[in-house]
């Protein structure tokens, strides 16, 4: 998986329904666009970390 499905999956977890209403995907889609830049410094291994802090495994 690359870095970039992982920030998605993990925004995913982050917001319980972001298809609920138009500011909700609003703040799912700021989430997955601040995680993938994030994530672009981090290892493999400690996006699992904090994949793994919101009930997400790999």
């Amino acid at each position: 998986m690359i870095k970039d499905q992982l920030a998605f999956i993990i925004s995913l977890a982050m917001h319980s329904c972001p298809e609920d209403n138009l500011n909700s995907f609003s703040e799912h889609l700021n989430t997955y666009q601040s995680l993938c830049h994030y994530f672009q410094e981090l290892s493999i291994e400690d996006i699992e970390e904090i994949a793994s802090s919101y009930g997400v495994s790999l």
